[in-house]
């Protein structure tokens, strides 16, 4: 595709200037034009990219650094900076759709969504992974005494042992592969402002609920759902850790107040 386009502009170039064979091969060829084409696409969509998630990153920066996580109240709905974010990815994809075809990728790999999975495996995993999360804590807690837990060392620990994802990755010339790597900063942005605070139990509950949320209606915009599990996954991991009474939200009452938002 990228081809034609280019011996198309240099053919029109070519009858514009009157330029024969001769006097035109002097002139850079096509695959050359091709290979900085592409690469300056490759560039400019990486760009995007990271502008679009450093835009969202700074609304889930601001609500967690402003927000008092040691004095909040039992939670009773998402916090609407969650809705917000859905919201913004819901348009970003809507202007997305009017230019690229989210079915295929050009290259194979990454550009496409894989088949996801039915809505109570999506609800079976997050309950299993907070269940575990709690757990984990629990074990913490048995063998080392929560004021002399080094945080530090855990969260190091903790990022040893879960998936590594690279957040800037190039992406795609993919609605799918564009839509996943902007939810990657997000989402990442989100783990490191978790990991700098300290939270109450009702704090805590909060993260969950806020996750469970997102993991309710980010699935959908990316390439493989696993990605988000991992990643919301390692966040309500790190507010456990950050929680000095670490009492997870039974998950059908998770469930119930996602569900009404």
């Amino acid at each position: 595709m990228d081809r034609a386009g280019v011996h198309s502009l240099t053919a029109l170039v070519d009858e514009l200037y009157n330029l024969d064979a001769e006097r035109s091969g002097s002139l850079v060829h096509e695959s050359e034009l091709c290979t900085e084409m592409r690469d300056s696409a490759q560039l400019l969509l990486d760009s995007y990219v990271r502008l679009q998630g450093l835009h969202l990153s700074q609304m889930l920066r601001k609500s967690v650094e402003t927000r008092d996580w040691l004095n909040c109240l039992e939670p009773r709905s998402v916090r609407a900076v969650m809705k917000r974010v859905v919201e913004e990815i819901s348009a970003i994809e809507a202007v997305l759709g009017e230019l690229y075809d989210s079915s295929v990728a050009p290259h194979g790999g990454g550009g496409s969504r894989t088949t996801a999975s039915s809505d109570s495996s999506r609800k079976t995993h997050f309950s299993i992974a907070a269940s575990k999360q709690s757990q984990f804590r629990s074990t913490w807690s048995t063998y080392t005494p929560q004021s002399q837990l080094d945080s530090s060392f855990v969260s190091n620990m903790q990022r040893l042992f879960s998936e590594k994802i690279e957040i800037f990755a190039p992406v795609e010339f993919t609605k799918v592969s564009i839509i996943t790597g902007i939810i990657k900063i997000c989402l990442k942005t989100l783990l490191e402002c978790v990991r700098l605070r300290t939270f109450s139990r009702y704090g805590l509950q909060q993260i969950q609920v806020d996750a469970h949320y997102l993991q309710m209606n980010l699935w959908r915009f990316v390439s493989d759902e696993n990605l988000i599990h991992v990643l919301l996954d390692e966040i309500l991991g790190s507010a456990v850790l950050r929680c000095l009474e670490p009492i997870l939200m039974e998950p059908n009452a998770v469930e119930i107040i996602c569900e009404r938002n």
